[in-house]
């Protein structure tokens, strides 16, 4: 048998049947053997590709050109899409990538898990564009802002993003314009919506000269007349402060208005983050009764959903400034009593807290639950564990240490809270099995 390097199938052009969508977005199909992995190739289609990457067991190609075609391609309606990278399926039905998601979800349980269950439908959109709240763009000299290209730091221009608000979308053309004629220590721009049209904006760069409404008073008016509210940035001591506008930002989530400061995380899809939220508190079934601790609380959107049916709930976040905005969130909404925020590591604080919780709701970051928090989870076995996750695989190995430590997952909801891209957020109801 000829023993090849990885280097002999660089440029190596053939036509690849593709098999099945991975959780990336690229299509999958097999050369001599070869898993090869080709962005914008759909399942059921035939292409012909070029290798540009070739490893031992798996190599990725280029799509030259569609031999067969799938009856559930359409054409990308933004201009932009394959040069930027930041949406994955946009070649495909909304139909189409709902069905994808929940296959990922599946996939990754089976593999990483070793679970086999049945993985609801993905909840979509009826309207699955203009979704996004917050867009993070970067600058190049001349002003214009973009992202940045896939695994580059290309930036890509776009005259009118699909999955922002025509109106974020013309906060952006307006700050391009005024960048163009200076302070070309603004590296990023990072623009935020809320759910009423009002905006602000957060300008990122080394301390320097500090940018005042008075002595750009055309660029403000501009933007207070397009709903900005607020302008952030650095000021010469290198600390984040207000510009000009509104000091508070504020957003509604399930009825109730929540502030949000300008390092604080909030889901960035206004309207499946309620449709997300009602899952989670559906699976955490409570009675008024219950002692429900939220791991990686934010700013606190979660606990005080939860507050409103339980008889006390312990918020725990690492962010200092998302820990403010949940304590004042709190007053705002008149819960004080009920709920409470700890700041600090979740591993670390949930440690030091003595009662025993009912029910624990946690929404970790992509990298899934630190192993110290699963071992505290095990030890005090709380009736009912709610998971919310942005990544099936850590998803999956969370879930295949909690089941063997005597869980039962009873429900595995995906939510489209990303259309068009490869993301999927999951909730996922587990109750303490009964011996």
């Amino acid at each position: 048998m000829k023993i090849t390097s990885d280097c002999d199938c660089l440029g190596l052009k053939s036509s690849l049947e593709c098999l099945r969508l991975i959780s990336e977005g690229s299509g999958v199909g097999y050369m001599n053997g070869i898993a090869t992995f080709v962005p914008g190739l759909l399942p059921g289609e035939t292409g012909e590709v070029e290798v540009y990457e070739a490893k031992k067991k798996w190599q990725r190609a280029r799509l030259q050109k569609i031999i067969k075609r799938s009856p559930e391609r359409i054409t990308a309606p933004c201009s932009v899409f394959e040069e930027c990278g930041g949406c994955q399926l946009q070649h495909t039905t909304y139909k189409e990538t709902l069905l994808w998601k929940q296959r990922w979800v599946e996939e990754a349980l089976s593999r990483i898990g070793k679970l086999s269950m049945e993985v609801k439908p993905t909840m979509g959109m009826s309207s699955p564009w203009r979704y996004r709240n917050k867009a993070r763009l970067h600058r190049e000299p001349t002003g214009a802002l973009g992202y940045y290209k896939e695994k580059s730091k290309a930036l890509v221009h776009f005259q009118d993003c699909l999955l922002l608000s025509e109106r974020m979308n013309r906060w952006i053309r307006l700050t391009e314009k005024f960048l163009a004629d200076g302070f070309a220590e603004i590296h990023t721009v990072t623009f935020r919506e809320n759910t009423r049209g009002e905006g602000f904006l957060l300008l990122e760069g080394p301390p320097s000269k500090v940018l005042s409404a008075e002595e750009n008073p055309e660029f403000f008016a501009a933007l207070s007349k397009e709903g900005i509210c607020s302008v952030w940035g650095t000021d010469t001591e290198g600390s984040l402060g207000l510009i000009w506008g509104d000091e508070v930002f504020s957003q509604t989530v399930l009825d109730m208005p929540f502030e949000v400061s300008p390092l604080s995380f909030l889901q960035v899809n206004s309207l499946q983050t309620d449709v997300l939220y009602a899952q989670v508190l559906a699976g955490a079934a409570l009675t008024g009764e219950e002692i429900v601790w939220d791991l990686y609380s934010g700013i606190g959107t979660l606990a005080l959903a939860l507050a409103l049916k339980a008889r006390k709930v312990t918020g725990i976040e690492e962010n200092p400034s998302a820990v403010e905005d949940a304590i004042q969130n709190a007053v705002n909404n008149n819960a004080i009593g009920h709920v409470e925020f700890l700041k600090g590591k979740v591993e670390s604080r949930m440690m030091k807290i003595e009662e025993q919780p009912d029910v624990v709701v946690l929404d970790p970051p992509r990298t899934g639950m630190h192993p110290l928090v699963v071992n505290r989870l095990l030890e005090l076995k709380p009736e009912r564990i709610i998971y919310v996750s942005c990544d099936q695989g850590t998803l999956a190995r969370d879930l295949g240490v909690l089941t063997q430590g005597g869980y039962r997952v009873d429900s595995v909801q995906p939510v489209d809270m990303f259309p068009w891209t490869q993301h999927v957020e999951t909730v996922v109801s587990m109750e303490k099995c009964t011996v």
